[in-house]
């Protein structure tokens, strides 16, 4: 790439950059898409309905452990025993306990909220949750209707900080786009593949402070790692959304987006997450958004069960099939030319 290549990259937006193969679709794919979406998300989030109201406890749950981690720290305890509780499916005399795993950026990026009630705190982040996603819809210039697209949905409805990480991704600041590691460290794999080097400048040297400013909180980290880790690994992620639960399939995912890099290393950035990352939640397969692909989005719709493992089968399939196409327009390409030129030569 020349340099002037490399300067309209940069003023380019991401809507310009990735393939837009759903500015081809009919009016009735898109009625079918976004019926196909809306069923699948009706059951991705059904068991909030399960005996109602015993489930509403999980409808901003994550936004709830964010902020319970950073008040715990602010309090003199340790962050990493932070903990919510939702009530068991069915309702039982037992709960299920999520533990905070973020890192020490993810702590300090909730302690300005912390001067708010939790209860207030929830809804208010519920509310910026679905702003978050609207813009960010709206900056891939995708119909308003992908609200609907399932890990949309779950990540709305947990409050998951993932969902405003994607909008922050997708701002048109470069001083800002930093913001979205706090939020989900992994948010740092789109950004190298999008080449944000001033962010991450700007990233590095602000983790870097805290380390210095915040050395204790980091010791603390350092000393629950294992924890943590057991936690994020073991029984209570079931294994997770992604390739990680099996070997043979982690070496197959990595080598499609191996391949999908070659040609388009940002949209293999931003699958690299839902593909790879571990114990990955559902809602990390909205990182498939940017690449605006209605065929992966129909593929990663349907989310269960777990071990049917269809993010990184539906990621490898996307890849296989990027692949193929590129490869096949290059070897058109040169046989039209080659017989173009040997008119030429005949003629």
């Amino acid at each position: 790439m020349n340099v002037m290549d490399g300067k309209r990259e940069q003023r380019t937006g991401i809507r310009e950059r990735h393939p837009d193969a759903w500015a081809r679709a009919t009016t009735a794919a898109h009625v079918a898409l976004a019926l196909w979406l809306a069923w699948n998300a009706f059951h991705a989030i059904e068991g909030v309905l399960w005996q109602w109201p015993a489930h509403l406890d999980t409808v901003g749950v994550d936004g709830r452990l964010y902020y319970r981690a950073a008040h715990m720290w602010l309090s003199g305890g340790d962050p990493w025993t932070a903990y919510t509780q939702t009530n068991t499916w069915p309702v039982s005399g037992q709960y299920i306990h999520e533990l905070f795993t973020g890192p020490p950026p993810t702590v300090l990026a909730f302690v300005p909220f912390t001067w708010i009630p939790e209860d207030l705190f929830t809804v208010g982040w519920l509310g910026l949750t679905v702003a978050a996603t609207v813009y960010a819809l709206r900056r891939l210039g995708l119909p308003i209707w992908w609200l609907l697209f399932p890990p949309v949905v779950t990540g709305i409805v947990s409050g998951n900080p993932h969902m405003v990480a994607l909008a922050v991704l997708l701002c048109g600041s470069n001083k800002l786009r930093w913001l979205a590691v706090p939020l989900k460290a992994y948010a740092v794999f789109p950004m190298l593949a999008e080449r944000q080097w001033r962010a991450l400048g700007i990233l590095a040297a602000i983790v870097g402070a805290s380390v210095v400013i915040f050395l204790p909180l980091w010791v603390q980290y350092r000393l629950d790692y294992a924890q943590v880790n057991e936690w994020l690994t073991g029984p209570g992620t079931a294994g997770g959304f992604s390739a990680t639960r099996d070997p043979r399939l982690f070496a197959l995912t990595a080598a499609a987006l191996g391949a999908l890099a070659l040609i388009d290393r940002r949209a293999a950035g931003w699958l690299a997450v839902p593909a790879l990352w571990p114990a990955t939640q559902y809602f990390y397969a909205t990182f498939a958004l940017p690449l605006r692909s209605p065929w992966l989005a129909a593929a990663l719709a349907l989310a269960q069960p777990k071990e049917a493992a269809v993010v990184p089968w539906a990621i490898v399939a996307y890849s296989a099939a990027r692949v193929a196409q590129w490869l096949y327009r290059r070897l058109w390409g040169a046989a039209v030319d080659s017989e173009a030129h040997a008119r030429e030569v005949v003629e």
